[in-house]
């Protein structure tokens, strides 16, 4: 496949997976729509997530569109997306690309090469005012015309805010925030351990947290979330608002039953919770080692039927097995390719996994990844949740 193919492939890949921008907004977290908001002087007070991320989309679009257009048809919507970020890119002299992320992008790359000319002073300034002072008599002598030009966007303050609609898409597409659920004797630690490789007894608590849920980042310069918690029922209330926003965008769980307790009714309740969250649910059994091979497949057949999860779903482990049977954890492969793929298909980054290379090969493409060559968008300011 040529490189001009596999980019065009790429294109279409992304093009497909590319979330409107309410929606986009709606899986970010609150405290990331505040710049946004604050750009388009969106009146936050009151707001909850979902309110802040359909304000802030129509007051986006309406800046596209034209003053006195909005004003005439007051109650409108104003453009699409689509059309507001193509026009901008239009009036900024940006070459256009095939998707909203290239042109998000391009025009981060036009930002940042926009500087103060050389030599520029106040006298420029004041030279510059002077002209415009001039010119504003052709505004009374043609009003229409003049009301029209002065109708036009606000360039400025747009370009701002399609630069946080950019920031949020990067984010989104590179944090990668995983659920491990399950009792407290199913070995969630020895999971996340085995799984990803670190000791949670090693790494603080993301900030929010509660003794009912932990938070971890694996390092700080990572965008991976590991959510540690014994079940998804009351515990989503009871913890606090920081917490409860990152429960609600888990990218995936993990739902470890213990082979040794079975699948009892609180097991089945946490796993429908899970599932109810409308993401991608990994059942894995395990302790595998703990029974006699002969009664092994028809404890995962029971399992599995008592839960109703599918077979791709469903796996066995022993993250920390008998020395006499294994010195390494077993089944731990199965679950780590699951999870790539799992967030591949829903257009994560998944690289951002340490099990995967930094660098994915571009031909071909895996599922769900794209190729992108622009240079990387610098990072915000703006962070998740204290590190």
């Amino acid at each position: 496949m040529s490189s001009n193919s596999a980019r065009w492939e790429a294109d279409l890949a992304l093009a497909r997976q590319e979330l409107p921008l309410e929606e986009l907004l709606r899986k970010c977290h609150h405290d990331e729509l505040l710049p946004m908001a604050t750009v388009l002087k969106v009146n936050t007070h009151g707001l909850g997530t979902g309110a802040l991320a359909r304000a802030c989309a129509w007051e986006l679009r309406r800046k596209g569109g034209h003053v006195l257009i909005n004003l005439i048809t007051r109650w409108g919507d104003g453009p699409g997306y689509p059309q507001v970020l193509r026009e901008l890119a239009e009036r900024l002299g940006v070459p256009a690309e095939p998707t909203l992320e290239r042109t998000e992008l391009a025009l981060i790359e036009h930002s940042l090469k926009r500087r103060r000319p050389e030599g520029w002073s106040v006298k420029d300034g004041v030279a510059l005012a002077a002209g415009a002072a001039r010119a504003l008599p052709l505004v009374f002598l043609f009003p229409v015309a003049g009301a029209w030009w002065m109708g036009k966007p606000d360039d400025d303050r747009l370009l701002a805010a399609v630069l946080e609609v950019a920031r949020l898409r990067q984010t989104m597409r590179h944090r990668v925030t995983v659920g491990v659920v399950g009792s407290p004797s199913s070995g969630k630690d020895a999971g996340i351990k085995a799984v990803f490789g670190v000791q949670t007894g090693n790494i603080h608590p993301v900030a929010g947290s509660t003794r009912e849920v932990a938070i971890f980042r694996l390092h700080p310069e990572s965008a991976l979330f590991v959510v540690n918690t014994p079940g998804m029922g009351d515990i989503v209330e009871s913890v606090t608002e920081e917490a409860r926003q990152i429960l609600h965008h888990i990218d995936v769980f993990l739902y470890v039953v213990n082979a040794q307790g079975g699948v009892q009714a609180r097991e089945l309740a946490d796993y429908r919770a899970c599932q109810a969250m409308g993401r991608p649910v990994l059942a894995v059994v395990n302790k595998i080692d703990t029974l006699r091979p002969k009664d092994r497949q028809r404890y995962l057949d029971d399992a599995r039927a008592k839960l109703g999860a599918p077979a791709e779903d469903f796996l066995s482990a022993a993250f920390d097995p008998l020395p006499q049977l294994s010195p390494d954890p077993i089944g731990v492969e199965a679950i780590q390719d699951w999870l790539s793929n799992r967030l591949a298909v829903l257009g994560k980054d998944p690289t951002e996994l340490p099990w995967v290379p930094t660098e994915l090969p571009s031909d071909p493409l895996p599922p769900g990844a794209t190729e992108i060559e622009e240079e990387p968008v610098p990072e915000s300011s703006t962070t998740l949740v204290p590190g």
